[in-house]
């Protein structure tokens, strides 16, 4: 098994991507709200940011926040996950889209009775 883990910044791609698990039988998906490390150490100091900074919130304030996908896979799913988030966010290796890895998981409990996590 698998823990497939999306930091996906290309937000507007979420719906599809969770469609497309639903479609191809990969419930066990949880979805959380998350911003970057770097927008929060900015909303976290005193200092004046840098003037690119500010104006790239102003020009683009929601850049920095994104939603985080954690997903319970058996290892032959990884691969039909990983491109249905490719096809949603138009190619993962695009910039300002999203992030894909994934860990092994040696057990899990409370699978067989729920849906989604």
């Amino acid at each position: 098994m698998q823990l497939l883990i999306l930091v996906l910044t290309k937000t507007e791609a979420l719906p599809s991507i969770l469609s497309g698990f639903y479609e191809a039988g990969l419930s066990a998906t949880t979805v959380a709200q998350c911003e970057g490390g770097l927008h929060m150490l900015g909303d976290a100091t005193n200092e004046p940011p840098p003037i690119f900074g500010v104006l790239r919130r102003f020009l683009n304030p929601h850049q920095s926040e994104a939603k985080l996908m954690l997903s319970i896979l058996e290892d032959g799913q990884v691969p039909t996950a990983k491109a249905i988030i490719d096809k949603a966010v138009g190619g993962i290796e695009n910039p300002n889209t999203g992030v894909i890895c994934t860990l092994p998981i040696s057990s899990t409990e409370g699978l067989a009775n729920h849906n989604s996590l």
